[in-house]
């Protein structure tokens, strides 16, 4: 169930394109963004989307996973809050964190 929810949000996200982000960041593709957990260096997407239920509440609407000019990865995710607010937030693929977060 998991693995289906995480290649729906994948494929929506590479439907919709972009969500945030400068213009040299590249999109892995919904394979990718479906795998990114088995990578070591990635914290797995259900891991990032806890963390933002039990901050915000709520849930995902589209997630897509990036690799920046840094050599890093960063999750571009489209949030519903617990309060109805539509958010879109940028994580740092290798640590979790938030790195920004607009509409919330």
């Amino acid at each position: 169930m998991l693995r289906r929810s995480l290649f729906i949000a994948a494929l929506g996200a590479s439907l919709a394109g972009p969500l945030i982000g400068p213009a040299d960041a590249q999109s892995f593709t919904p394979g990718d963004t479906r795998n990114s957990g088995r990578s070591a260096d990635i914290v797995p997407l259900r891991d990032v989307f806890a963390r933002l239920k039990e901050r915000f509440g709520g849930y995902q609407l589209d997630a897509e996973l990036f690799s920046t000019s840094g050599n890093g990865s960063e999750y571009r995710i489209e949030w519903m809050s617990g309060e109805g607010r539509r958010m879109r937030i940028v994580v740092n693929a290798q640590t979790g964190r938030i790195i920004r977060s607009s509409g919330g």
